[in-house]
């Protein structure tokens, strides 16, 4: 009797083993995210201390407080795959940057930071502007 449960037992099967490797195309959407991250949060913290007035600390402190705090919400950003979402993103970065280097030519510092605000906001409002008058549609986003 011991013999026929041993017969009746077959071995398990070999499962497959994958042939392509996984996408590389999320990886490195974060990485583009974490990077553009890092920079701006450089930025904008090097140019927050300088508004405050705190003269030592500029290159030592704000900017590897900043790097690490953008590179997190960048990761964070790199988790989005809506490409609305990511249209959005995109002006509002393309708006605050360009807002950023109109505002310090025209103000200093603290127009820099203005700017950054201004631009963000017209970035978002020419996202809105886009998905309203049909950006997109037609086609599966």
């Amino acid at each position: 009797m011991h013999d026929a449960a041993q017969k009746s037992v077959q071995p398990a099967a070999p499962t497959p083993t994958p042939t392509s490797p996984p996408p590389l195309a999320p990886i490195l959407m974060m990485v583009f995210w974490m990077l553009l991250g890092g920079a701006a949060g450089i930025k904008l913290t090097q140019s927050i201390w300088r508004v405050l007035g705190l003269g030592a600390g500029e290159v030592s402190i704000a900017v590897p407080v900043g790097s690490v705090v953008g590179a997190l919400v960048g990761a964070l950003l790199g988790l989005i795959s809506n490409p609305r979402v990511l249209v959005l993103l995109m002006a509002v970065f393309a708006g605050s940057t360009a807002g950023a280097v109109a505002g310090r030519l025209a103000w200093g510092d603290i127009g820099e930071i203005g700017g950054q605000v201004a631009g963000g906001l017209v970035g978002g409002v020419a996202w809105a502007v886009w998905l309203f008058l049909g950006g997109g549609k037609g086609r599966d986003l």
